[in-house]
C-alpha cells in the first residue's frame, strides 16, 4: 500500500493522537513563532507555504504564529488528512492542495504569482523518498523568496544511540498500543519508528540545506523526553 493511502487510513484519529502525546502541539507553535519572527521585516500580510501539512495541526501553528490575514498554502500528499483539514474552519487566505513535495514547482505556478515569504515543513522530508531529497529543498528553496527563511521540523536520531533507543522505546510502548485502542492504523505508526530511525541526522539535513545554497542555519530540540530527538532547523535563502 502507498504511504499517502496508509495515512488516509490514519486520518479520521490522527488529531486525537496527536493530542495524546505531550508538546506536540507546542512545538509546532515554537517553530512558527520562530519561523514568524525572521520574517518581521517582511511586507504583512505574509504569504507562507506549509509543506506536509496533514490535519492542518502545522497550518493552525502557522496562522497563531502570522495572523489570521496570512495566505497559506498547505500542500499533502494525503487525500485523508486533507479532508480532515478542509472539514476545519479557516480564514479566507487559507487553501489546501494535494500534492506531492516533489510536485511543489507545479503547484506553485498555479498557486501563487511568486516566490512566498516563507515556508514550514513539519515532518515532511521524512517522507520524502532519500534519493529525491536534495530535488525538495532545492525547490523549497526555489518557492521562497531572496531572503525568505524556512522551518523544518521532524524527528532526527540517526547517530545518537540514547535518542534511538529512547524513540524504539516511546513508539513500541505508548504510541503504537495507543493507535491499537483508538483503532488509529497502527501500521502507520509502525512505519513511523522505522522511517526515523533511517531519516537523515541532523548533520546530514545540515549538508543537505547547505548545498542547496541556504545560511543562517539555526538548530533546536523540543524539551522533556523529546529533548535531543524532535529538531527544528531555521535556514535562509540568501537575498
Amino acid at each position: 500500500m502507498q504511504l499517502a493511502e496508509q495515512f488516509d487510513r490514519a486520518a479520521d484519529r490522527y488529531d486525537l493522537l496527536t493530542r495524546l502525546n505531550p508538546g506536540y502541539h507546542r512545538a509546532l507553535r515554537r517553530a512558527a513563532d520562530a519561523l514568524v519572527g525572521r520574517l518581521h521585516g517582511a511586507a504583512s500580510p505574509l504569504t507562507l507555504w506549509d509543506l506536509g501539512c496533514g490535519s492542518g495541526l502545522s497550518t493552525d501553528a502557522v496562522l497563531a504564529a502570522a495572523g489570521p490575514d496570512t495566505r497559506v498554502i498547505g500542500l499533502d500528499a494525503s487525500a485523508g488528512m486533507l479532508a480532515q483539514a478542509r472539514a476545519k474552519s479557516w480564514p479566507p487566505g487559507v487553501s489546501f492542495v494535494q500534492a506531492l513535495a516533489q510536485d511543489l514547482p507545479e503547484v506553485a505556478a498555479r498557486e501563487l504569482d511568486g516566490p512566498a515569504d516563507g515556508a514550514f515543513a513539519a515532518y515532511l522530508l521524512r517522507n520524502v523518498p532519500e534519493h529525491q531529497r536534495d530535488e525538495v529543498v532545492a525547490a523549497v528553496r526555489d518557492q521562497v523568496r531572496p531572503g525568505g527563511w524556512v522551518a523544518l521540523q521532524d524527528y532526527h536520531v540517526k547517530g545518537d544511540r540514547v535518542a534511538s533507543a529512547v524513540w524504539t522505546v516511546v513508539c513500541w510502548g505508548v504510541v503504537t498500543p495507543l493507535a491499537f485502542v483508538v483503532r488509529g492504523n497502527p501500521a502507520i505508526y509502525r512505519y513511523l519508528w522505522r522511517s526515523v530511525l533511517d531519516n537523515d541526522s541532523t548533520a546530514q539535513l545540515t549538508a543537505r540545506l547547505e548545498h542547496a545554497g541556504f545560511t543562517d542555519l539555526a538548530w533546536s530540540t523540543a524539551g522533556g523526553w523529546q529533548r535531543g530527538i524532535l529538531h527544528t532547523v531555521l535556514a535562509r535563502r540568501p537575498s
